[in-house]
C-alpha cells in the first residue's frame, strides 16, 4: 500500500540503461475503474512537452525511485491516446469535495491509498468541513463515483471510516457524522419534558441550501487558492496563493467561477 504523496517527485530508472530517465508529477487515475492507469512524468527541460508511463510497464514503486524496465517505457503524453482523454476528464481524487449519496457535504480527500502492484484506489481520507486533521479513511467499498469535482460516497461512509485502509475491525473511527451533536448526558433521562420546551424548539428551520452556503464560505475563509483561477474572458478572478477572502468569494459568484474556486484551495 503506498499514498499519493509518496509518488510525487520519486525518480523513474531504466533497469536495462540504468539511469534516471524522469520524475514523476502526478497519478492519472481512471476513475471508471478507480485506479491509476498513467503517471504523469516531468522531463529535464521543464518547457518540453511533459511524458508518462502506463502503470502496466512499471516494475515496482520504491521509497527511493520508480523503476522500470526499459527507457523506451516513458514516452511523451500524446503517444497515449487514453492518457490524453483522462487528462481531459481529469478526476481530481485529492482535495475533492465529498459529498454522500443522499446529498450532504462532509467534507475533503486529503490523501489516497492505492495498492502499489495494482495502481488500485483502496481508500481515501477523509478531512470533515471546517476541519484540518483527517477523521479516518473511507474504504474504497463506499465510494461510488470518482468525479471531476466531488467524490461521491455511500451515505454512511462518513460513520464507517477506518483507521486506516483494510481496517477491518468493525468498529467505526467516528461513529457520528462530522459536525454532529455528540450526546453527552451521562444518565438516561426518562422524565417527560417541560411542555414550554417544545415550544421553545419550535424555531423557526433554517433553509438547508442557506445552510450549506454559510458552511461552505466559512470554510473558504482564510484558505490559500491553489489554482489560479481565470473567467471566460480571460480575467484573472484569484491567483495561486491568495488568501480567499469575502471579495474574492463574491467575485468567484459573479462570473460563475465560485463552485471551482472551491474546488482548488489548501
Amino acid at each position: 500500500m503506498k499514498k499519493s504523496r509518496e509518488l510525487t517527485s520519486l525518480p523513474v530508472l531504466a533497469i536495462v540503461e540504468g539511469d534516471f530517465v524522469a520524475k514523476v508529477h502526478s497519478p492519472v487515475i481512471n476513475p471508471a475503474e478507480g485506479k491509476i492507469n498513467y503517471l504523469l512524468l516531468d522531463g529535464d527541460q521543464w518547457f518540453l512537452e511533459k511524458k508518462a508511463i502506463a502503470y502496466n510497464d512499471i516494475a515496482a514503486i520504491g521509497s527511493n525511485a520508480v523503476t522500470t524496465e526499459k527507457a523506451v517505457n516513458v514516452k511523451p503524453v500524446s503517444k497515449f491516446e487514453n492518457a490524453v482523454k483522462l487528462l481531459q476528464n481529469e478526476a481530481n481524487v485529492l482535495r475533492s469535495r465529498v459529498m454522500t449519496k443522499d446529498g450532504r457535504m462532509v467534507g475533503t480527500v486529503s490523501e489516497f491509498f492505492f495498492d502499489e502492484t495494482s495502481g488500485k484506489i483502496i481508500g481515501c481520507e477523509l478531512t470533515p468541513e471546517g476541519g484540518n486533521e483527517p477523521a479516518g479513511v473511507i474504504p474504497a467499498a463506499k465510494i461510488i463515483t470518482f468525479g471531476q469535482k466531488y467524490l461521491i460516497v455511500a451515505e454512511d461512509a462518513d460513520t464507517s471510516l477506518e483507521k486506516e485502509p483494510g481496517d477491518h475491525s468493525g468498529e467505526p473511527v467516528n461513529p457520528n457524522p462530522p459536525g454532529a451533536a455528540e450526546d453527552t448526558d451521562t444518565e438516561p433521562n426518562t422524565a417527560p419534558a417541560p411542555e414550554e420546551s417544545a415550544s421553545e424548539t419550535e424555531t423557526q428551520p433554517q433553509d438547508p441550501l442557506e445552510l450549506f452556503s454559510e458552511k461552505q464560505r466559512r470554510y473558504l475563509l482564510g484558505k490559500k487558492v491553489s489554482k489560479t483561477i481565470i473567467d471566460a474572458n480571460g480575467n484573472i478572478v484569484a491567483t495561486e496563493g491568495t488568501v480567499i477572502t469575502e471579495d474574492i468569494i463574491n467575485r468567484a459568484m459573479r462570473v460563475d467561477k465560485y463552485v471551482e474556486l472551491t474546488m482548488f484551495v489548501e
